[in-house]
């Protein structure tokens, strides 16, 4: 055992583990405020995350939040930090490019829906300047499989922004309807095109594509996932 100066043995500290609640609340931690946060995001959307939402959502008053969360811009900061670190990492395999795409858009799509809320925020606030490493190292990883599948710098930048916003997009419209749908609406019945009133409204086009649309999104977004890869595939 490592001796001090004197020869006295050195006694190894032992860190006390911080208990999970005090008094039958939680105990605040600067991760804990922000999955609060995260609730609070998904209950009520960007307008409803305030200092005072989050301390409501663990019982504490605004003024004890501040001991860990300067502002409501720090607040956004650890929002994004725990949010992608929640954020599966890409398995990507050149080898597999099509099937290991279809993966990568599976495990996207699923994160998107576990953090409900998180992309309306990234519309309504400037989350760039909380960008880092870490927080981008999921999409340099995906941009380079599609430099290893063959695609130009150019053309791997189009195909991982398109990855994005058919992956999001999907998830923000289709899944969030599903998921969390309106008061009264029927989500199993819904397939995204107006239903045409009478046989004669003179919308034959729409009339038919709804006879023929399902309505399970899952279904549909394999069908997503099919023109995406079709097209990675014709660019390479």
């Amino acid at each position: 055992m490592p001796s001090r100066a004197g020869g006295e043995p050195d006694v190894p500290v032992r860190r006390r583990r911080r208990p999970e609640y005090r008094a039958g609340r939680p105990t605040l931690t600067r991760e804990g405020i922000a999955r609060a946060a995260l609730e609070v995001l998904a209950g009520g959307g960007p307008a409803e995350l305030t200092m005072r939402a989050v301390a409501a959502r663990l019982e504490v008053s605004p003024r004890a939040l501040y001991n860990y969360v300067t502002d409501r811009r720090h607040l956004l900061e650890l929002v994004v930090s725990v949010s992608q670190a929640d954020r599966p990492a890409p398995r990507l395999d050149p080898a597999r490019r099509q099937e290991s795409l279809r993966e990568y858009c599976r495990d996207l799509r699923a994160w998107y829906r576990s953090h409900p809320g998180l992309l309306a925020l990234a519309r309504a606030e400037d989350l760039t300047s909380f960008a880092s490493p870490d927080t981008l190292r999921a999409d340099d990883a995906v941009v380079g499989f599609f430099l290893e599948v063959g695609l130009s710098p150019q053309n791997a930048y189009r195909a991982w922004a398109v990855t994005v916003l058919q992956v999001a997009g999907f998830a923000e419209i289709w899944d969030a309807w599903h998921d969390r749908p309106p008061p009264g609406a029927e989500p199993g019945a819904w397939n995204g095109l107006p239903r045409p009133v009478s046989p004669d409204d003179g919308l034959p086009n729409l009339r038919k594509a709804a006879g023929a649309a399902s309505a399970a999104p899952d279904a549909l977004f394999e069908s997503v996932l099919d023109m995406l890869v079709a097209g990675v595939e014709a660019m390479r």
